[in-house]
């Protein structure tokens, strides 16, 4: 009985050890069957409803998640134009797949995203910067498709390739909700990128290029623009993408300045610069240093309040300030003139101390290149009169109020 027992007990070991095997030569067998993470999602839109395909999905976008932080974690800079195109289709197709859109539109935003992090990764210095409506979607708001196209021929474009990527990409998923649900669910789509596209223009415009460290000036191109391509895009395409934007020529005609700051507030009563007009007067030494031949005139004005001649004193002050500002940064005194003008232009607005702050000023008038100047209000001060004003009056008040008389007690008599 022993014996029997210990033969059992042998055997039942020996078909383990070969269950073991058999399943070990299995895994091994399965292992080498996995194919890596795919780039696309293989599952049917209609299939995606258990939780083993939905966490392959999730893999495959998570994958590709990782790939872009890599390439960042590489050296590619954050705000590269194609790094956040990449990342911009990639929010698309996971917005949409936690939506649970049955369409095509995942997998085709998707495919754009891996299009550029493959070409990315294989350090291709000619990736096309063609943004192509996928065909879920539908090209809308040309002005604002023809603002990217301009923008990136702007020599400022390294300043803004971010805001620019991410505005195409969202006018393509604008165009996708539009077709889906309607103009209410694009609205935020397509609010999104007009500010971006506040914010590129604003980019390129304040860029600064090498190797001469000028302002990058924007290209001013008088051709005709290329309506028919534009008409020709409004309809929803019927081959699998739509044709790529066509950049317009650029114009031989003289270029313009733009976006440069023609003027700086003060203080009531004062004449010194404030820090914040401190910055916006270095910029305009910057801009004068990178273009030596431009002159300038200071003009200096008050607010309305006290006397004619007071105020006329006042803004030569103000315009002699800004004047000695510059100097001190290295422009050419002879480069400049000024005068004052006392109250005699002034600043209006509903709120009338509001209207005070924007009359005590020293504007610039640029001479000797083609400038687009434009009015800052980021240095104003407007003084808290009315809180000075009704502190006062509390003192007043406290002062005209009696003190209160002890009450006097009189003293038993003794």
């Amino acid at each position: 009985m022993l014996a029997y027992n210990k033969l059992t007990r042998t055997l039942c070991c020996i078909a383990a050890i070969y269950m073991a095997q058999g399943v070990h030569a299995e895994e091994a067998q399965n292992n080498q069957d996995t194919p890596k993470v795919a780039e696309t999602l293989a599952t049917p839109q209609q299939d995606r409803i258990s939780d083993v395909v939905i966490g392959r999905d999730l893999e495959t976008l998570k994958t590709a998640q990782s790939r872009i932080a890599k390439l960042n974690n590489n050296g590619i800079e954050a705000e590269n134009y194609f790094l956040v195109k990449a990342q911009a289709w990639l929010d698309f197709a996971m917005h949409e797949y936690y939506e649970n859109d049955r369409s095509q539109v995942i997998e085709n935003a998707l495919a754009e995203s891996y299009k550029l992090i493959k070409e990315m990764e294989a350090a291709n210095n000619s990736i096309s910067m063609d943004t192509l409506v996928i065909p879920e979607s539908v090209r809308l708001r040309e002005d604002l498709w023809k603002i990217a196209a301009e923008l990136k021929q702007h020599q400022g474009f390294a300043c803004a390739a971010a805001p620019i990527a991410e505005m195409e990409v969202r006018l393509v998923w604008a165009g996708h909700e539009h077709e889906e649900l309607g103009w209410r669910h694009a609205r935020e789509h397509f609010a999104a990128a007009e500010r971006l596209a506040k914010k590129a223009r604003k980019l390129a415009d304040n860029c600064f290029c090498p190797p001469e460290e000028k302002p990058c000036p924007m290209m001013v191109a008088k051709a005709e623009p290329v309506q028919d391509v534009l008409d020709k895009s409004r309809v929803r395409p019927k081959k699998p993408f739509a044709e790529p934007v066509v950049i317009p020529e650029v114009s031989s005609e003289p270029i313009d300045l733009v976006n440069v700051p023609r003027n700086v507030h003060f203080a009531l009563d004062k004449s010194d610069i404030n820090e914040k007009g401190a910055l916006i007067l270095d910029r305009v030494a910057e801009i004068l240093k990178a273009y030596p031949h431009m002159t300038a005139i200071l003009v200096g004005h008050t607010d309305s309040r006290a006397s004619k001649a007071y105020n006329l004193a006042l803004s030569e002050r103000r315009a002699k300030s800004v004047l000695n500002y510059l100097i001190k940064k290295g422009i050419d005194k002879a480069r400049f003139s000024y005068q004052a003008e006392g109250f005699n232009k002034l600043k209006t607005a509903e709120d009338e101390l509001l209207g005070h702050a924007l009359s005590r000023r020293v504007e610039i008038a640029y001479f000797g290149e083609n400038i687009i100047s434009y009015d800052q209000t980021g240095d104003i001060v407007v003084e808290e009169m009315r809180k000075a004003k009704a502190a006062k009056a509390a003192r007043n008040m406290s002062k005209k109020v009696p003190k209160k008389s002890k009450p006097s007690v009189k003293k038993p008599k003794k």
